[in-house]
């Protein structure tokens, strides 16, 4: 194995702007490089408000259940849970809850 070389070499570190400009949303070409020093700092953009977490389930022995159910079926589910944002499998705790609700 001497003597052995591979193609590739250590990656390029970017500069700082660079790394600016990438978090930031640029590219290279929208920012020269006057415009990186001499550009005052922008103001953080604005937080979005998350969702609403649904309330923790408490700590209890869980158990798996596997069942089968048609493709369309599960797409319908997944898209309204994804709108929503909610979980899939805490969704089926809650109808499994409300149809056999405990003593």
């Amino acid at each position: 194995m001497a003597g052995k070389t591979v193609p590739f070499g250590n990656p390029r570190r970017p500069a700082p702007e660079e790394l600016d400009a990438f978090v930031h949303g640029k590219t290279p070409a929208e920012q020269s490089p006057s415009a990186a020093v001499a550009a005052p700092p922008q103001s953080p953009p604005a937080v979005l408000e998350e969702a609403p977490r649904p309330a923790p389930v408490p700590k209890v022995p869980m158990k798996r259940l596997t069942f089968d159910i048609p493709a369309t079926t599960h797409m319908r589910m997944k898209l309204a849970c994804v709108g929503e944002g909610k979980d899939m499998a805490e969704e089926l705790r809650v109808m499994i809850e409300r149809r056999w609700p405990a003593p």
